[in-house]
């Protein structure tokens, strides 16, 4: 869901190991970069030498994105980390008190608290020099997370030192995500923010997939080694993050009321037809999937499938994800915006049923791994069109607003798919779902305002009452 302007420095841009280890990635994704090429020009009539004039440059490739691949490969770190304790957290308090309700509640608390937290910190990363926001929000989670694993080894950790660390990582992650996706638009070129988006997603995935193995192996050995791990996480990516150049964020002189601020986020969403479009039928996507996870395990799980079974609908889920992620550039070239929210939800409505059919692990895999390869494209369009149409003064507010909805969705279909099955039976809720995506679908194919959805490539309002721009500033790539 998510900017960023580069600065020359006249030399090579330097390479960072993650950089060197997916250049062939970025290289199919965004191509490489053009040389520069001379028109032919005329002689001087005093110094006899040949004037050239230069055609504009193509900008940097990705994969020689100084700046791009710090933050990337910052957040890569991050998110590893974030995976570990979030599967290794649960774990340590059944351990430490072995119930299952102050299990599920440490893992809420640091969701609740990031859903409560983040419309107020979009406001705030736009009254804040976003970069630092997103260094400190590092540096805040590392003290506490190290506070746990040294109170582990002294076999000292208690309940409540779990609650404050999953609180704090809350805080961290509601006010870190505003300020990256507002950023982002100002460390790539516009014609390649699309491909960076779906490098972002792909991030996620990844550090999804890994985390829980990665968390399980290192509890196994020792209790602390989870968060230990974390902790060198949060650090490095701290420590990529202050090498990383961005370009300052000037807020407005007009300081207003928290209220009015996140309210105008909150009205500019609503005045933008495309987005609001597009936002309605996300939200209605997300909760259908989100039940359908639950109703699949929930169904699994009373029909006897082996743990091991269950596991894989995971492994295919977040398998179709990745994939969707890293082709989705390539899907946008080929379809528009428009096209690719009526393919997610045509194909997910005729797929749906095949869930209702028998409770097989393999065959709920593949279907949720289809659908989740498919979504990718459709929330890179949506993502890149809401981050190149919304004025910078206010890309904090509008991204933490449309993060807050997706949140909500995400907790809600679970709620909804656990309701269901215990109402209508596990075949049940799949064909509720299914109405539901039929419902989605009609709607997309039926809005005016997604009928011209057929590019991403918005255009943020010149606002220079609001946003004065001094004629020294750098101007942004």
């Amino acid at each position: 869901m998510h900017h960023h302007c580069w600065f020359r420095t006249g030399r090579r841009p330097a390479r960072t190991a993650a950089t060197s280890a997916f250049d062939a990635w970025f290289k199919a994704l965004s191509g490489r970069g053009r040389r520069c090429q001379h028109a032919p020009g005329r002689t001087g009539p005093r110094t006899g030498r040949t004037a050239t004039l230069e055609t504009p440059q193509a900008p940097t490739p990705l994969f020689r994105n100084r700046n791009y691949n710090l933050l990337w490969s910052s957040q890569v770190l991050s998110e590893l980390g974030a995976q570990i304790s979030v599967f290794a957290l649960p774990l340590l308090v059944l351990a430490l008190t072995g119930s299952a309700v102050q299990a599920g509640a440490a893992s809420a608390l640091s969701a609740v608290t990031r859903l409560v937290v983040l419309v107020p910190a979009g406001a705030l990363t736009d009254r804040w020099d976003r970069r630092r926001v997103m260094l400190w929000c590092e540096l805040a989670r590392l003290p506490m997370i190290i506070a746990l694993a040294l109170a582990l080894l002294r076999d000292s950790a208690g309940f409540g030192l779990v609650l404050l660390v999953a609180m704090v990582d809350g805080v961290a992650a509601a006010l870190f995500a505003p300020a990256e996706e507002a950023v982002l638009p100002q460390v790539v070129d516009k014609s390649q923010l699309s491909t960076a988006v779906a490098v972002t997603a792909a991030r996620s995935y990844v550090a999804t997939l890994a985390g829980p193995g990665i968390g399980g192996l290192l509890f196994s050995a020792h209790r602390a080694l989870p968060f230990l791990a974390n902790a060198l996480t949060y650090a490095l990516s701290g420590l990529l993050i202050l090498c990383t150049r961005i370009k300052a964020h000037r807020p407005p002189s007009e300081r207003r009321s928290l209220v009015h601020e996140v309210g105008e986020g909150v009205r500019w969403i609503a005045r933008n037809p495309v987005i609001r479009a597009s936002l309605l039928v996300a939200v209605m996507a997300s909760i259908c999937f989100n039940a359908l996870n639950l109703i699949v395990l929930a169904a699994a799980e009373r029909a006897g499938v082996p743990t091991g079974q269950i596991g894989l609908i995971g492994v295919l889920t977040g398998a179709g994800g990745l994939a969707g992620a890293l082709l989705a550039p390539r899907f946008q070239r080929l379809m528009t915006p428009r096209t690719a929210i009526l393919v997610l939800a045509w194909v997910s409505t005729a797929l749906t049923p095949l869930l209702a059919t028998t409770a097989d692990a393999l065959l709920f895999g593949a279907v949720l791994g289809v659908v989740a390869f498919l979504a990718p494209t459709v929330q890179t369009a949506v993502v890149t069109y809401q981050m190149a149409s919304t004025p910078d003064r206010l890309r904090g507010r509008v991204s933490a607003a449309l993060g807050l909805t997706g949140g909500v969705a995400g907790a809600a279909g679970p709620l909804l798919g656990g309701t269901l099955v215990e109402t209508v039976g596990w075949r049940g809720a799949v064909l509720g779902c299914t109405a539901a995506l039929l419902l989605a679908g009609v709607g997309a194919a039926l809005s005016p305002a997604l009928r011209s959805f057929t590019q991403v490539t918005g255009e943020a309002p010149a606002e220079p009452a609001l946003t004065p721009t001094p004629a020294t500033d750098t101007p942004e790539r």
